[in-house]
């Protein structure tokens, strides 16, 4: 027996294999593929998957669970074991409704999660509740013994540095290609998000390629020329018979949404998601499995700091006039923040230090307790996900790993899935087969980085696919204008939570003003504030309801 969340998408070719072993099947669907497959292979099926997925299977023959979640994470997996049970489901939210768990707040967790918008897993912010990590499998026995094992890794140390500059934009051309056409096999409507950046509209013109009349879903920012993409969206969309869907974003695209995308968050986070938006677009069209551009920028050196090896060195040479500045005010927080990166011993710590917004200084000040005072967030990172005995063949190497596993697989596929499926929508993640990522780390670095030019072979792919324009603006990134709107029609609503945070005893109302102060000057990113906001509006979504309130939310479902 089997739950079963997901898409196979070698589900034929894996038919094919079944049979040829003897298996017959009754129906055409991946997930009878998935069960005959672990009848047939036990464990090592997942080995087998080209996809995305998370399921549980009963072995009643053994009397023992199987759980297995993609090589990614792309589809989370929640569980809890209270007692003699085991609860599991595909969000927080779900198990809390059970009525089995009492909702508290994990402080460690919440200490790392307050410098990424989600805490590290298989942690989350919730006491008892854990997620099973990315390409793992998990063997739960009737009599409660646990056996978990991880069955791929990220193939560090692999880079071909006799790949030639042509064999690199060909290897990248086939996979991205074969990964888009995978996704766009479906029994229901298919359509892009294309925000008019690289990765996203070069995905888009190779659907509409294969799937011509395809429906593209833009988000314009006509009142914000530093976020809209429109004019590069548009110029590749008239390349293509593609249906071009556009939605210009202003505030009231967001009143009265911002309390159920915290909600569907389920963990404090550091802004407001333009996903929301965008899938409520594309629900409205009645598309059923959209397709993303994630991953282009984690795999191919997208992000500044993947060219910030030298600042880096620079920096470690800064490290006594950074720890003088952190003592004064209008400084102190970049001051600390640059403190922390120089003090990074290798390349993925820099890289994890580069990605906090809240120090570890300022959230041991930020909590009202002894707990958090030896906490370290980048030594927790690397004694999760890189440990003693790895060694990466290059700075970029390192900075995409962790961009891949703490970032991408910890944040934003959890994030895409999470508001996609809020509105009952599919995403498809093309730059995340594994297939692709495992040819990104065989492909040389200077490829991907070449002098001043992040992306270069990316970029040299998708200039067969997309108008120049797009090549041409400057990164923009997908995001909505939280700032000026947090300093506008959002100031009251900010100042009120953050008044309310103050009054819990588990933090410091000094602390919070202060870094509101900070931002009010302009001398910290409005993210620390908006991750203050969350979290006061994450505990009274979650915690203040207690086992009683999701007990009756639950009854109200029913």
């Amino acid at each position: 027996w089997m739950v079963y969340n997901g898409e196979i998408y070698n589900h034929d070719e894996i038919r094919r294999d079944l049979e040829a072993e003897g298996e017959v099947f009754y129906g055409r669907s991946d997930t009878e593929v998935v069960l005959r497959a672990f009848r047939r292979w036990r464990q090592s099926c997942v080995e087998r998957f080209n996809g995305m997925f998370a399921f549980v299977i009963w072995d009643d023959m053994e009397k023992s669970i199987f759980c297995a979640r993609d090589r990614i994470g792309i589809k989370p997996f929640y569980y809890a074991f209270l007692d003699d049970n085991f609860i599991f489901a595909s969000d927080i939210q779900t198990l809390l409704s059970s009525g089995l768990i009492e909702p508290q707040a994990d402080v460690e967790s919440l200490f790392y999660g307050l410098s990424f918008g989600v805490a590290p897993r298989p942690n989350t912010c919730f006491k008892g509740i854990r997620a099973l990590e990315q390409a793992h499998w998990m063997i739960i026995s009737s009599g409660g013994r646990v056996h978990k094992h991880r069955y791929w890794a990220i193939p560090i140390g692999n880079q071909d540095t006799a790949m030639t500059e042509a064999e690199a934009i060909a290897t990248l051309e086939e996979l991205l290609l074969a990964a888009v056409k995978k996704r766009l096999v479906a029994d229901v409507s298919v359509g892009t998000f294309m925000s008019g950046g690289i990765d996203s509209t070069t995905v888009s013109a190779m659907a509409a390629k294969s799937h011509p009349g395809i429906k593209a879903f833009t988000l314009a920012f006509k009142s914000d020329r530093e976020l809209n993409e429109l004019e590069q969206a548009q110029a590749t969309a008239k390349l293509y018979p593609m249906e071009h869907v556009i939605e210009d974003v202003d505030d009231e695209s967001i009143v009265g949404h911002i309390e159920q995308m915290v909600f569907c968050y389920e963990e404090p986070f550091y802004d407001i998601s333009p996903n929301y938006v965008v899938s409520k677009l594309v629900a409205r069209h009645g598309i059923k499995v959209v397709l993303n551009g994630l991953g282009g920028d984690e795999l191919f050196g997208g992000y500044p700091y993947f060219s910030w090896r030298y600042r880096w060195l620079a920096l470690k040479r800064m490290r006594l006039i950074l720890s003088i500045a952190r003592r004064i005010p209008v400084v102190s927080h970049l001051a600390d923040r640059l403190h922390r990166i120089a003090a990074t011993e290798s390349a993925d710590r820099f890289a994890v230090a580069v990605r906090t917004f809240l120090t570890d200084l300022e959230k041991r000040q930020l909590f009202a307790c002894d707990d958090v005072d030896d906490l370290d967030t980048v030594e927790a990172i690397h004694r999760l996900y890189v440990g003693d005995d790895v060694e990466f063949s290059s700075f970029i190497e390192a900075v995409s790993y962790i961009d891949l596993v703490n970032y991408i697989g910890n944040h934003h596929v959890y994030r895409v899935d999470k508001f996609t499926m809020n509105f009952s929508i599919e995403a498809r993640l093309p730059f995340l087969d594994h297939e692709l990522v495992e040819a990104a780390y065989r492909i040389p670095d200077h490829f991907k980085i070449r002098g001043a030019t992040r992306k270069y072979l990316l970029r040299r792919v998708a200039e067969k696919y997309i108008h120049r324009s797009c090549l041409e603006s400057r990164k923009k990134g997908f995001d909505l204008p939280t700032d000026r709107w947090m300093r506008g029609w959002l100031s009251g609503f900010v100042r009120q939570h953050l008044e309310r945070l103050a009054q819990r005893d588990e933090f410091d109302a000094t602390t919070i003003f202060e870094i509101y102060r900070q931002w009010r000057i302009r001398a910290r990113s409005f993210r620390s504030i908006w991750e203050l906001v969350s979290l006061e509006m994450w505990y009274e979504q979650f915690i203040d309801k207690g086992r009683s309130g999701w007990c009756m939310a639950a009854t109200h479902l029913d």
